[in-house]
């Protein structure tokens, strides 16, 4: 194997200078689960900060908005792209609207949606005679 060498007088080629990345929007993995009082949905959103955030219910409609918080330096290697977070879901007449909790932990979204008090199971006292 030969090498070459470069004469001392050439100059080495400048960095590649960080260009403005179009980044996407993608729709967050969730899960969801249901209990007797609400239903839990659970959305990953990696590199989300809580002022990046935004859930709205309104009417028929739950959004969820997460913009990334990119590095000011682009990484040297890179496996993952980060990406804007976008999801919507209709709400049914058996959700309040009204009582929405969201938390935010470690790139996890939680939010939790109470059941209209007509969706809640009632417990039937039964007699016996």
């Amino acid at each position: 194997m030969t090498t070459t060498t470069m004469p001392e007088t050439s100059q080495k080629p400048a960095p590649p200078q960080a260009s403005p990345r179009t980044t996407g929007t993608v729709a967050p993995r969730v899960d969801i689960y249901e209990s007797d009082k609400a239903y839990v949905l659970l959305a990953d959103m990696p590199g989300v900060a809580p002022d990046g955030l935004e859930v709205l219910a309104e009417d028929d409609e739950l959004v969820i908005q997460g913009r990334v918080n990119r590095p000011p330096v682009p990484p040297d290697y890179q496996e993952f792209e980060l990406a804007d977070y976008y999801r919507a879901f209709t709400l049914t007449e058996d959700l309040d609207a009204t009582d929405v909790t969201a938390t935010l932990r470690d790139g996890v979204l939680r939010v939790e949606i109470a059941k209209s008090g007509r969706a809640q199971p009632k417990k039937i006292p039964v007699r016996t005679e």
